[in-house]
Order: structure tokens, then C-alpha cells, then sequence
């Protein structure tokens, strides 16, 4: 059978792709394989076949297309080529509901003329006016099932009909249903649904055999007619009121007086029943169902069920009456419903129809005024727009998620001036009918209820029932006084604290600072909340768990293994005489940070976590990641809005200025400038490394090296280290950047300022002391950190200036900001400072500025000399970061690299010994080989490695030959210790296999080129018992080398990709692969 688009009604739709159909039968079509009951779910499981987003079904002759792809759904949203198209089954309801908004076709005057009197009725202003009908009929629910008691099955769809039902009738028409007073449904809800059935079933049957359906036709008019007669009592009662002068300004008074401001006509009385019955079904019928499911899908998903608790027992503790600006502070609950939407839109489609002949897709074609339909469970299923579609997962419409989502991939309510009138009526009574359940009943479903939806024109789950017991005080996350709402409480509220003093142990685990800054923002949230919150390493649980309060830990991974601050406690866990851990009483969260491009990206935070599960402590929210490689700070933000509202607390004031400013006179005494983590160290010299590459090579081929130092700096007493140690060194922001903020901020460098501040998480800056703000921006900020999301936001809080609010804006506010962001200022690393300086009407404070900078952290350097030959001196390989800064503007010197080049022989520097782990230190058997593989200045640490076998072999010991694969661009620019390498190799120490990135006709290019040309020496040193080690670049660099020792390995023993891959694993797991890289 052709398909409607085969059809050609002139030549360009000749052309046009055929849209893909199940087979169906001659005459027929597919009218047979449509289901009485079920069609919506049917044409979901008819989605999944067509993988292209569209395909038609043949309705006995009438071909209808179905669309789900979230592209092909935004070209039918284009209200200047498709039309609303009122067909089956919504047509049929026109017996009962005529022209009436919802039934009404495009060009019917009434639409237009009801649709602009009626607006205002329905905007977010109006929401305010009908919350206390709406609050009215919520606790009549509650009182209903609070006289029931906690062994009633109550019929969810039913009561949750009843809720929407009065709550419609009561604010737009005056009419009190009282639902809740009788055990039977209304006998307009019977009608209704009688209309709502027929009207589907006449979808899925034979022209012919309709005719035929008499009784059917019948039991249609009767209940059309009752439905009438109730309206039209409605109506008249309304008019005799206002002829007595007590007429409501509710909807229907707005419809009986109101003029169209466009006509200056009136609605006439037919047509004001028509749009009465319309708002008295579509005003209850999809809400009761969006209610039902949610309800469904919380007891279903117990872990939002309890954020859920949390937030109604933080936003309307104990018996607080809830108000309209508590509905605010409902973001759980408010996610619940979208993605409950998401999962069930209770009106599951919608039509639309072209002016004129057109494609969508670019091939499909559709004639003019053909009926086109979205299947909107498909398309908030799309596959290609939302991950794991079909998983109840509330953090999608997170407001850093709901910015990303496809603009017409979500479309509960319909699209464009046809769209749902009533979403934010409906949206206000869901979210608080939610919320005055929540805070009376703890829900339960004893009978496991199976899912099973009934379909009429809505979707509802049938027969689902569940047990309300009204909750105790006992059972709510914490005690709080009322949240302020507006004119709900006084102004004293407002400094109520949720934590009540409970502890709260905020530890981090991380080795940069970058964990230990989020712990302490977190902890500092926790504190001005009311919690007694405390900071400490990971260490601090070695030896034992807290057994009460709430853990909450911020960790990372190094190279699979635990950071520098949590050692110790990973001791334990790897030893077998581990203590037995139990804490029952103790509650847990933990976030794990890190680079998704390391293979061991989580892994400490994983075993953190196991380790909390397994001692019986209870986790508050799912483990987070956080990911360098792409979100990082939006992750964080995530989770930890999740934390607050899991824990009940509200975070107060997280962006408020941490540090208060005093000036005090310029004789002050001068602060203290090194951290007290740091010693002293002297530098003995700096040298450059790298030569003249003038006439080497065509640059642009590839850039010369930059310049490239090795500095030689000597310990102070009582200091010490290993060979293949790290140096960290705390620099200081280079001049020219100090002396532009300083001037951005209107200040002078030589004022003196005292710091002082309440929370830890500024720990970083020198309180209390007098410090010049030249020094404390120079030396304990990081002034080219790359801007937040929640930075831009705080400027554009603080500006006035319209033309840079609007330029701000356009990365925090839109469909397209995340986008926006990531390109223009993630990408970039584009600063606060830079964001200063590009806009200058943004006026920011010194206190406002150290608000948003981090803390000066220290940079590892590997340690390029050995321990045996000079122990109280230390070498470092510094290749300097200087260019074309990625945001246009300038050049980009980076921070450590720059300071360091710059230091002048007997210069300070404070910095730190630091070992790593896992170690990457020389194989204390000399006697067994080294693969040492690097390129540029990851050669740092393999110098001090080869350092020290040439002075065990010159004092007689058996050393053997290690190799070293390495890379530069040119052997006359920066083959970098060529001479020592040089010397070594002579003496046996090492053999040489080199790469030249910048020599014509080499034949290696890079390392990992010649790593595979040496695989047979590698594989003999390997044999002989060798550690390979990597040191260099981990984005490509590292990658490349892994992937060519697993092809080498797949060569050696023909075996597949995942047995070679687990052999490095393997090898990796045992300490005989070991890198230290960076990016």
C-alpha cells in the first residue's frame, strides 16, 4: 500500500522519502492492529519500531503520520507553517464542548475572542487569587483520609478526581461539587467519563460498523446532555447572583462580563458553557491524572519520596498553614511533577496540520491541512535527547539540566498559543495538593501495586491504591520553625537555623585543594544553617567512624589511588587487620571528584562509599560526580542542592561576601606573607634549557617549545626527600595581573587591610593581620581561575548597568546559556578579572572580588635529581605556559611556570616535599631493568631516576640497562639533558630511543612511534622483570602510549583487544605499569 507521502500532489513532493508504515492489511490498513483500550501505549510501542521519529498508521484509508523525533517535532512547533488541527478523537468531543477552547478549531472566531478574555485569568499573577480554594480542597482530601485511618485502601485515581474536580469548580465557577462528602463519584464524572470513553472507542472502529453502534450513540447523548443541564444550572445560578449584586470575579464571571479587547464582543451564552465544560474536564481531568502518577512514582522511588519529606518538612514544619509564597521553595517537589510528566503526559498528543504542502526533515512530505500527531510519551522518550528515558529521574530538570534539555523535546502542555491554558492552575494545585499530603500521611503501597493505565482521552494508572497513616514528629529529617514565605512569618524567622547543633564532619580527600575548598564551602552552607560543622581530612576517620551526625566527604582519586589527605585511612582499608567499622547512628553523603579521561576516575570515592555503607550508616543522597573533563562546578551545585534539600536546610546566603573588609592606616604592621603549610626554600639557580629553534623547521608546521628552565633549589634543614618525590610550589600571581585588579577595583596596592571573617572555608586568606592589598592579591588568590557559572550569576545579581546585565545574561538565562557558557567562558578561561575588566560598569567590592576567587594552590613539580647525590638539594624541569590567551584577548602566562622561570638565583620560594601515591619511584633493584617512557618535560623525574642508577653503578653495583622512550621536537632545540643522557647511555646506565616531532624524514614522530619500534627491547626488559613508567601529557600522550602497549601485547601473544587490555589493567593493579601524568 503507498504511503500518503508517495502521493505526489506536484513534483517536489514526488521526490519526498516515503514515511515508514507497519504492514497492514488491504482496505483496512492498520485499523485492526489498534487496540480498543491502550492506544497511546500502543503508538509508544509503535515508536520504538522507527528508529527515524516518524511513521504513519492508515486509519481504514486515513493515513495519519506520528512523529516523536524531538527535531522533527520542533519544525511542527513552527506556528507559522502548522496550525492546532482538532481531529479524532478530540473531534468527537465537540457534541459536548463545541467551540470551546480545547475543541475549538484554529480559525473559529470564539477561540480567539475566549482565549484573549480568559488569559489573564490563568497567569502566574492570578495563581495568588484562587490558592486559598485550592488550599480548601486539599484538606478536605486530607480530612477525608484522615477519618478513613491508616488501614484504608484509598483508590488514588478516584480521590485525586474528586481534589481536581472541586478545586476547578470551586475557583472558576463558584460550584461546590463536595466531593469528599460522599463515597460515589459525582454523576457529572460519570457522564464525563462516558463522553471521554465514546469518544475513543468511535477512534478504533469501521466507519461502517459506527453506524451500527445505536446504544452507544444513545449512552453519548445522554451523558452530553447531563453534562449540559448541569452547566446550564451553573450559569444560572451565577446570573441570579449577579442580579442580586453578589456575583464572583471568578472565571465565569470573567466569561458573562467580560469583552474581548480585540472585538469588544461578549462571549454568548452558548459558548460559555462550551468553555465551562471544557475547563470542567481538561481543568481536572489531566491534573488528577498527573497527581496519580506522581504518587505512583514516588512510592515507587522511595529515595525522592524522602527528598520530598525533607523539603515539605523544611518549607512547612510541624502544622504550618501552608501559604501561596511557600510554593516557591517547592523545587522537589516541582521536579517530581515534570519528570513525572515526562514519564506520563496525562493528554499523551497532540495534532497539528500545514498551511501548505511543505517537508519536515528535510524529505518527509505533508500536504496542506494534513493531520500530523506528536506522540509525546515517544518523544520524552527520545532517545537521542535524553539519557536512560526510561528512569524516574527528578535531576533532569535541575536548572542546570532543564537548560541543556532540547527546547521541543518536553511538551506536556502542548505547544505554542494553543498550549494549555491552565499549565500554572494546574502546576499550583499539583504542587500543593503534594505537599499537604506529604506533611500530614506517610504513604505506603501494602499490595505491591502492578502498573496497569487506563486510557480515555487522559492516561491514569488503574486500580493503584495506597494507605495513609498521619505522620509523627518523630518521623520528619528535622525539627525547623517555619521557612519565611513572603508575609508568613515576621522577620525573626528568617534567622531561624535548621541544623538545631547537629554535628556535621565535612572531609575531604584530595591532593590540589580543589576538595577541600568545596568541603569547606559545604561547611560552611551547614553552618550558617545551624549545624555544628567541622572540616578535617579523610585521615581524621582512620581509626574510627563518628557514630552520630551526618559525614559528609568530598574526595578524589590519584592515579586509583587515595589523595595525600587520606593516606592513612586507605592504609587501613588495605590492611588485613583493618578495625571493624559499625556507625548505624551515622548518615552519609559522599561527592567524588576528579577527570572522566583517567581510568580511575571514582575509584577512591567508590570505596570511601562502600566502606560507609558497609558500616551501617545511611546514605542521604546518591554518590555525585563531579567531572574536570566537562560540568565540574555544575555538578557540584547539583549535588549539593540535592544535600540541602535531602537534609531539610535551606542554603542561606551560600554567595553572600565570606570576608568583611577594614582599612586601617599605611604604618600597620606588615602581614605575614608564606602559608603556614609551606617552608622556605632558596633557589641556587635557573637555567634554560631549550636553544634557538630559528630555521630548524617551518613553525607552522609545529610551534617551538617554550622557554624551559631547570631550577636547582635547596631544602631547608630538616627536610628531605626520595627520588621520583614531588616539589609543590606556592607561586604568586604574576604583576601585571595584580596591578590590573588593583586599578579594575579602584584601590591602592600599599593600603593595608585587616581580614576577618566567621567560616573556615576562607582559611586561605590572612585574617587578622594587617596585609597590603598588593600582597594579598599577589599571594593567596588564584586571580586566573576560569569563572563560574555561579560567578557570572553574582555579577549580574550586583550590576545595573542594562546593556552588561544583558551580555551577562546571555550565559545564565536561555535555552542556550549552558551552551553559551561552556563556549565563551569555559572553553576560554575566561577569569572574574577578565569578566572585570571587559565590563567595566559591573561594580564589584574587594569583598565581593575575594568572594569569588580560590584559594593560591600549590603546583607539583617532579623532582628531577636524585636523592642519593644530592640530598639536600632538589632539580625541577619547569616548561613555562605562555601564548595567545584562548579568549581573544592578550597573551596567557601561566600562574607557577611564569613566577618560577622569573626567580633569580637566592630568590625564596615556598613549597613543599610531597610523595606521591601510588609512588613512582626508581625500582629499588638495580639489577632489573626500567621502560621509562616521556615526552618534553615529563623526562623530570626519569632524570633523577637514571641520576641515581649512575651513581649506584659508579660505587660498584650490578646495574642494568633501562629504556628510555622519548620525545621532543627537534634534536638541536629541546632534546632536553642530552648531554647527561648522552653520558649515561656511553656508560650502560640507559639505552636511548628517541622521537623528533620536527624532523623531516624521521621515522618516529612521536613517543608512542617509537615505543612501537622498540617493543621487542621493551618486551626483553619487560621479561627481565621491568617497570614501565609514563610520565608526560595525560591527553594524549599517556592515552596513546596505553593503547600502544596493548596492540603490542595483542602482537606478541595474537590475542583480542579485551584480553590485552586486561593485561594492563593488570599490570597497572600490580605496580609494574606506573604514570604520573598531566594535562
Amino acid at each position: 500500500m503507498r504511503s500518503a507521502s508517495e502521493l505526489p500532489a506536484n513534483a517536489s513532493a514526488a521526490a519526498a522519502a516515503p514515511i515508514p508504515q507497519p504492514k497492514g492489511l488491504p482496505w483496512l490498513g492498520n485499523l485492526l492492529q489498534l487496540p480498543k483500550d491502550g492506544l497511546a501505549q500502543a503508538l509508544l510501542e509503535t515508536s520504538r519500531q522507527f528508529p527515524e521519529g516518524i511513521y504513519q498508521l492508515d486509519f481504514g484509508g486515513r493515513r495519519v503520520p506520528f512523529v516523536y523525533s524531538a527535531d522533527l517535532v520542533a519544525e511542527l512547533s513552527d506556528e507559522t507553517r502548522f496550525r492546532k488541527l482538532i481531529g479524532p478523537p478530540l473531534s468527537f468531543l465537540r457534541a459536548g464542548a463545541g467551540d470551546g477552547l480545547f475543541t475549538a478549531h484554529q480559525d473559529e472566531p470564539n477561540w480567539g475572542k475566549a482565549h484573549r478574555i480568559l488569559l489573564p485569568a490563568f497567569s502566574q499573577r492570578a495563581m495568588k487569587g484562587y490558592f486559598d480554594v485550592m488550599l480548601e480542597v486539599a484538606n478536605a482530601l486530607a480530612d477525608k483520609w484522615t477519618r478513613q485511618g491508616p488501614d484504608a485502601d484509598i483508590p488514588v485515581a478516584d480521590d485525586m478526581t474528586r481534589l481536581t474536580l472541586d478545586t476547578i469548580s470551586l475557583a472558576g465557577f463558584g460550584y461546590r461539587f463536595d466531593s469528599f462528602t460522599t463515597p460515589e463519584l459525582h454523576p457529572f464524572l460519570a457522564a464525563m467519563v462516558g463522553v471521554l470513553s465514546e469518544a475513543m472507542g468511535k477512534l478504533t472502529r469501521l466507519p461502517l460498523k459506527d453506524k451500527f453502534m445505536r446504544e452507544h450513540h444513545r449512552r453519548f447523548e445522554q451523558d452530553v446532555a447531563a453534562m449540559h443541564q448541569l452547566v446550564d444550572e451553573v450559569i444560572r445560578t451565577r446570573r441570579h447572583a449577579q442580579d442580586g449584586g453578589t456575583g464572583a470575579s471568578d472565571l465565569l464571571g470573567l466569561m458573562l462580563n467580560a469583552r474581548d479587547p480585540v472585538t469588544d464582543l461578549p462571549l454568548d451564552d452558548t459558548n460559555i458553557r462550551f468553555q465551562v465544560i471544557t475547563f470542567l474536564i481538561a481543568g481536572h481531568e489531566t491534573t488528577s491524572g498527573m497527581l496519580t502518577f506522581a504518587l505512583y512514582l514516588l512510592l515507587r522511588h522511595p529515595a525522592v519520596l524522602a527528598q520530598a519529606y525533607a523539603e515539605v518538612d523544611r518549607v512547612l514544619p510541624g502544622d504550618t498553614v501552608p501559604q501561596y509564597a511557600h510554593l516557591a521553595q517547592l523545587d522537589v517537589i516541582e521536579r517530581v511533577l515534570k519528570e513525572t510528566l515526562r514519564l506520563w503526559p496525562t493528554a499523551p498528543s497532540f495534532g497539528v496540520a500545514p498551511y501548505e504542502d511543505t517537508r519536515i526533515g528535510g524529505r518527509y512530505a505533508i500536504r496542506k491541512d494534513q493531520r500530523v500527531v506528536t506522540v509525546l510519551m515517544a518523544l520524552h522518550r527520545d532517545p537521542a535527547v535524553w539519557d536512560r528515558p526510561e528512569v524516574f529521574d527528578i535531576d533532569r530538570f535541575l536548572p542546570e539540566n532543564e537548560a541543556r534539555i532540547h527546547p521541543h523535546a518536553y511538551k506536556p502542555f502542548g505547544n505554542g498559543e494553543r498550549a494549555c491554558i491552565g499549565r500554572q492552575f494546574a502546576l499550583t494545585e499539583a504542587k500543593l495538593a503534594l505537599a499537604v499530603i506529604l506533611q500530614r500521611f506517610a504513604l505506603s503501597d501494602p499490595h505491591d501495586y502492578a502498573f496497569h493505565i487506563k486510557e480515555t482521552l487522559t492516561l491514569k494508572p488503574d486500580g493503584f491504591h495506597l494507605r495513609a497513616r498521619l505522620r509523627n514528629a518523630r518521623e520528619r529529617l528535622l525539627v525547623v520553625m517555619p521557612s519565611p514565605a513572603g508575609a508568613v512569618a515576621d522577620a525573626d524567622a528568617q534567622a531561624t537555623l535548621a541544623g538545631g547543633g547537629e554535628p556535621m564532619h565535612v572531609l575531604y580527600g584530595g591532593s590540589l585543594g580543589t576538595c577541600q575548598d568545596i568541603a569547606e564551602q559545604i561547611a560552611a552552607t551547614a553552618s550558617r544553617a545551624g549545624f555544628d560543622a567541622k572540616v578535617a581530612p579523610l585521615d581524621a576517620i582512620a581509626d574510627a567512624l563518628p557514630q552520630q551526625g551526618t559525614l559528609v566527604v568530598v574526595a578524589a582519586t590519584y592515579n586509583g589511588r587515595a589523595p595525600d589527605s587520606a593516606r592513612t585511612l586507605e592504609a587501613r582499608l588495605d590492611s588485613a587487620d583493618a578495625l571493624v567499622r559499625q556507625a548505624p547512628g551515622l548518615r552519609y553523603a559522599v561527592l567524588g571528584c576528579g577527570n572522566s579521561q583517567w581510568p580511575a576516575f571514582q575509584a577512591f570515592p567508590k570505596r570511601v562509599e562502600a566502606m560507609l555503607a558497609a558500616s551501617g550508616a545511611q546514605a542521604i543522597v546518591p554518590r555525585g560526580e563531579a567531572d574536570g573533563n566537562g560540568g565540574f562546578d555544575a555538578a557540584v551545585d547539583a549535588w549539593t542542592r540535592n544535600l540541602w534539600s535531602t537534609l531539610g536546610t535551606r542554603q542561606v546566603q551560600t554567595d553572600a561576601a565570606a570576608v568583611s573588609v577594614r582599612y586601617l592606616a599605611p604604618d600597620a604592621v606588615r602581614a605575614a606573607v608564606l602559608p603556614a603549610a609551606a617552608r622556605s626554600m632558596t633557589v641556587l639557580a635557573n637555567e634554560e634549557l631549550v636553544s634557538d629553534p630559528t630555521g630548524l623547521w617551518d613553525f607552522t608546521r609545529e610551534a617551538p617549545r617554550g622557554p624551559t628552565r631547570h631550577l636547582t633549589v635547596r631544602l631547608p634543614e630538616g627536610v628531605t626527600y626520595a627520588t621520583g618525590d614531588h616539589l609543590a610550589v606556592y607561586p604568586r600571581n604574576a604583576d601585571d595581573r595584580v596591578e590590573a585588579a588593583i586599578a579594575r577595583l579602584g584601590l591602592e596596592g600599599e593600603a593595608l587591610v585587616t581580614l576577618t571573617a566567621q567560616h573556615a572555608h576562607v582559611r586561605h586568606l590572612p585574617l587578622n593581620q594587617p596585609v597590603t592589598v598588593r600582597q594579598l592579591l599577589r599571594d593567596f588568590v588564584e586571580l586566573q581561575d576560569t569563572a563560574t557559572a555561579r560567578d557570572v550569576t553574582a555579577l549580574h545579581a550586583i550590576t545595573r548597568c542594562p546593556f552588561t546585565r544583558s551580555q551577562l545574561a546571555m550565559w545564565i538565562e536561555g535555552e542556550a546559556a549552558a551552551q553559551r557558557f561552556d563556549q565563551d567562558i569555559q572553553a576560554a578561561h575566561v577569569s572574574v578579572l577578565d569578566l572585570l575588566l571587559r565590563f567595566p560598569a559591573i561594580e564589584l567590592t574587594l569583598e565581593g572580588f575575594l568572594a569569588r576567587l580560590g584559594a593560591m594552590r600549590p603546583r607539583f613539580y617532579s623532582i628531577a635529581s636524585s636523592a642519593r647525590v644530592s640530598p639536600d638539594v632538589v632539580a625541577l624541569t619547569v616548561g613555562t605556559v605562555s601564548g595567545p590567551a584562548w579568549s581573544g584577548v592578550g597573551t596567557y602566562r601561566g600562574t607557577a611556570s611564569n613566577y618560577l622561570m622569573q626567580l633569580p638565583t637566592g630568590a625564596e620560594i615556598a613549597a613543599t616535599v610531597r610523595t606521591p601515591n601510588p609512588p613512582f619511584a626508581p625500582d629499588a633493584d638495580a639489577s632489573k631493568p626500567m621502560v621509562l617512557i616521556c615526552a618534553g618535560t615529563g623526562i623530570a623525574p626519569f632524570r633523577g631516576f637514571l641520576e641515581e642508577r649512575a651513581t649506584l653503578q659508579a660505587a660498584g653495583e650490578t646495574v642494568a640497562t633501562s629504556l628510555l622512550c622519548n620525545g621532543s621536537r627537534h634534536p638541536e632545540h629541546d632534546f632536553l639533558y642530552r648531554d647527561a643522557l648522552r653520558t649515561w647511555e656511553d656508560a650502560g646506565v640507559v639505552r636511548v630511543f628517541q622521537a623528533y616531532s620536527c624532523v623531516d624524514d624521521h621515522p618516529h614522530r612521536f613517543v608512542q612511534h617509537v615505543l612501537w619500534d622498540a617493543r621487542e627491547a621493551v618486551w626483553a626488559a619487560f621479561d627481565a622483570g621491568a617497570t614501565l613508567y609514563v610520565c608526560g601529557d595525560g591527553r594524549a600522550m599517556a592515552p596513546a602510549v596505553r593503547d600502544t602497549l596493548i596492540r603490542m601485547y595483542q602482537a606478541r601473544y595474537a590475542s583480542d583487544l579485551a584480553t590485552a587490555s586486561d593485561w594492563l589493567t593488570a599490570q597497572m593493579q600490580s605496580g609494574r605499569y606506573r604514570q604520573d601524568v598531566f594535562n
